[in-house]
């Protein structure tokens, strides 16, 4: 998958999102709350991967102002959003136009802390295995990944049920306004891929869930030497691994 037929590089897809982020994700602050609460102290060399608009980096920066962080993400247009919502932050903030699954690490070099929300989902198993062993050797010795993102339930009726509430839950959110019209076909599209289509097969950049315990182990498995799960609330959850 390029940059360019990334869905989400379009001027007007990544604005949409950016705008009904925080409507389409029920626990979307409370998970950005839990990731920077789970941030060391001395972390002040940062990297969000996935980081599109730059929301989570606003607020790592705000509260943090000896921290440098670089935000990591495929999409220019998501960049460029965040280019102008990080602007204030000047030379602590850099911006490097890679995929997570890219070997993004040359550009970024090492790290205390790497952070991530609602992004690594969308990678196959593969993909998943080979970033967090990109993540563990970025990291300092005792540094620390942090990775707000979605998880499914082992159960399939369970996962369908949960997928279900999060549908309604975006439905309402669209009928009140709060998800911009513009954004519709976008759910459209989720729901087709899963619900719709349930059980089906899914490949990069799809929803490709997996549970808890599968991505705990995944994060063993690159070497990380320590896994807790900080959070966990319906189809969301917060890990955290220790290098």
């Amino acid at each position: 998958m390029t940059t360019t037929a990334y869905r989400w590089n379009q001027t007007d897809a990544a604005t949409a999102y950016d705008a009904a982020a925080p409507h389409i994700h029920p626990h979307y602050h409370t998970v950005q709350a839990a990731v920077l609460k789970a941030l060391p102290p001395g972390a002040t060399q940062v990297v969000d991967l996935g980081g599109g608009s730059g929301r989570l980096a606003e607020l790592v920066l705000a509260e943090r102002p000896d921290t440098r962080l670089t935000v990591v993400d495929p999409s220019q247009a998501f960049l460029t959003l965040a280019e102008g919502r990080l602007a204030r932050f000047g030379p602590r903030v850099r911006f490097v136009c890679l995929r997570a699954q890219d070997a993004w690490r040359d550009a970024v070099g090492t790290a205390d802390a790497i952070v991530s929300t609602s992004a690594l989902h969308h990678l196959e198993p593969a993909e998943k295995n080979s970033v967090f062993a990109e993540c563990h050797a970025a990291l300092q010795t005792g540094g620390v990944f942090v990775n707000g993102d979605e998880y499914r339930p082992p159960s399939d009726a369970a996962y369908r049920d949960e997928l279900e509430r999060w549908g309604e839950h975006m439905d309402s959110a669209l009928a009140i306004g709060a998800i911009p019209p513009t954004f519709g076909p976008v759910l459209d599209r989720w729901r087709e891929r899963n619900l719709d289509g349930f059980g089906g097969p899914r490949s990069s950049g799809d929803d490709c869930h997996e549970t808890v315990e599968e991505q705990t182990a995944r994060l063993y498995g690159a070497g990380f030497r320590a896994v807790e799960t900080d959070w966990r609330e319906s189809l969301w959850a917060l890990l955290v691994a220790r290098r």
